[in-house]
């Protein structure tokens, strides 16, 4: 298994684990839209130059050409540039211009924001999640930050325990599209 950036071919099932974190979200657009519509969405943006490395890292653990899990985050204060993106598409796709993906803010300005951490069903328990976590410090000095934050579901506590197993301390409690999420916070 190797742990490495993203290529544009991993874009569709990358895109697959992302939905897992979505649905369970329960944001507003997953009603309005197709669910072919989110996926090519999706796809789209994730394969715009953006989120392939110029604002935002896609990592993932990958077995030969399978994506086993994914990570993705981006500096704080390039979040909502990084938000206005999926914009772009909407026309293309006959997406409302008044829909809207992520509505809350959910990164401090200054982190690393780990945004989304998946490993595929068949994968986990297997140690892929805290190896990607494992791979934060490189991201962290790559990106010029000893911040890395992330949210984590109030209904998700054995998440919790694999974040706070590799070092992030909570912060405060957050609320994004009406869930509540700790902010957990590690130095690296």
């Amino acid at each position: 298994m190797q742990i490495q950036a993203a290529q544009l071919k991993d874009v569709p099932q990358i895109v697959k684990l992302i939905k897992v974190i979505l649905e369970e979200m329960e944001l507003p657009a997953l009603h309005e839209l197709s669910n072919t519509q989110l996926t090519q969405l999706f796809e789209k943006t994730f394969a715009s130059p953006e989120y392939q490395g110029q604002l935002a890292n896609l990592i993932v653990a990958k077995d030969q050409d399978e994506v086993l899990g994914v990570m993705f985050g981006y500096i704080g204060q390039n979040e909502q540039a990084l938000f206005d993106v999926f914009k772009r598409y909407y026309s293309e796709l006959s997406i409302p211009k008044t829909t809207v993906i992520f509505s809350d803010a959910e990164a401090d300005k200054d982190e690393w924001y780990l945004n989304s951490l998946c490993v595929s069903e068949a994968h986990r328990g297997q140690g892929i999640g805290t190896q990607l976590l494992n791979y934060l410090p490189t991201i962290g000095e790559q990106a010029h930050t000893h911040e890395i934050g992330l949210l984590v579901d109030f209904e998700n506590p054995q998440a919790a325990k694999l974040y706070q197993r590799v070092g992030f301390k909570n912060e405060r409690v957050q609320v994004v599209a009406g869930h509540h999420y700790y902010h957990l916070k590690k130095q690296v």
